[in-house]
């Protein structure tokens, strides 16, 4: 487990302009007035765990960008446990917040609690992982199928270096498949791998576990099979991954022989260190920071102002990314954080949510 308890420290800006969406994160937001007699706006968060640095983060995002308009930050946590979270968020319904934010443990299971959030008229959001039914007021997620097919793409370009074609055994140590965002990451990783009938390809089902990515690997290992290639689909389990590696003696930098190329999904700090260090060949980005900033960005401006929430361009001013998309369908509106490859050209760029978490907010990844 990989916690921090440092209070974030950097404040993020978040402005219209014109017809577009766009987010300054450099400069500092006003936070909104609350008459005396006026009852504060109070927003929920439905977590799904603490178990990760990634997660961490997330809640310090959702929790900053509240409190510095003024708001009340409400929070709960299930430590993936799907029916205590649904019961979590139906207990908010209660309390009746302004808005409950969650990001879901079980995409399917949790669709009854979408559905009583729904008859209660408060608007519900997910981030980074969304509900397969009921009706969302926003969801801000992440290309999930995308990110899988550029971390396989990235460990195929690798083998072509190695070997001059694509060819060689991946091993992949997928997450529990209830997720929809690990889903969609297992669909996205094989709709490039299994383009290359030279490839050997090791699937794993490891339910997101690291101590479960350390068995299936140190397994394979130990029955003698040549391995080039090594990913997990979250860097939370990614650490079985360099566990195994590490036990098993195949943990070589990229310049000596043995090498194991490794990719995982995330560019979380450590991570992103291992590439700096030669050990991880690249990380494919998911900006966890920005999940609270558009969500309460959004709520602020146009959920809770009554206004719709205008299809179009989203822009980031200050991360990496710079731009993403807003679709509307149904009177929902679906965010879309674009991922985009870490590798050792642009590791110590200091728009990478790892360098703004670690180096300006404070908080450090420990083991």
């Amino acid at each position: 487990m990989f916690r921090s308890k440092i209070l974030i420290c950097v404040i993020l800006c978040l402005t219209f302009v014109s017809s577009c969406t766009r987010l300054n994160s450099g400069s500092k937001v006003l936070k909104n007035e609350t008459a005396a007699n006026e009852k504060p706006v109070v927003i929920a968060f439905a977590h799904k765990s603490f178990n990760s640095y990634f997660y961490t983060i997330m809640n310090e995002a959702v929790k900053k960008a509240v409190e510095e308009r003024g708001w009340v930050f409400e929070s709960s946590v299930a430590d993936y446990d799907p029916m205590r979270q649904n019961q979590q968020i139906i207990n908010f319904i209660e309390q009746k917040p302004d808005a409950i934010i969650t990001t879901a443990i079980d995409s399917i299971s949790i669709e009854e609690a979408i559905h009583r959030g729904n008859d209660a008229g408060i608007p519900m959001c997910t981030i980074d992982t969304n509900a397969v039914g009921g009706k969302l007021a926003i969801d801000v997620s992440f290309d999930n199928y995308k990110a899988g097919q550029m971390a396989a793409r990235a460990i195929v370009e690798q083998l072509i270096k190695k070997y001059g074609e694509a060819k060689g055994t991946v091993f992949n140590a997928y997450g529990e498949l209830s997720s929809n965002a690990w889903r969609l990451r297992k669909e996205g990783f094989e709709s490039v791998i299994d383009q290359y009938p030279g490839i050997t390809y090791l699937p794993r089902a490891t339910e997101g576990r690291p101590e479960l990515v350390k068995e299936e690997l140190l397994k394979v290992f130990k029955a003698g099979l040549k391995i080039d290639a090594v990913h997990a689909s979250s860097e939370h389990p990614g650490r079985g991954l360099v566990e195994a590696l590490e036990e098993s003696n195949h943990w070589v930098p990229f310049w000596e022989d043995g090498h194991i190329i490794l990719v995982t999904i995330d560019a979380e700090p450590y991570f992103v260190d291992l590439i700096n260090k030669g050990y991880a060949d690249s990380a494919v980005a998911q900006d966890v920071i920005a999940y609270g900033n558009i969500t309460v960005d959004l709520l602020a401006s146009y959920v809770l102002a009554g206004k719709p929430i205008p299809e179009g361009k989203y822009y980031s001013e200050d991360t990496y990314w710079q731009v993403c998309d807003i679709s509307i369908t149904d009177n929902q509106a679906k965010v879309t954080i674009p991922p985009y490859i870490i590798n050792a050209d642009n590791s110590n760029d200091h728009r990478q949510w790892a360098y703004v978490a670690e180096k300006l907010w404070g908080f450090q990844y420990s083991k």
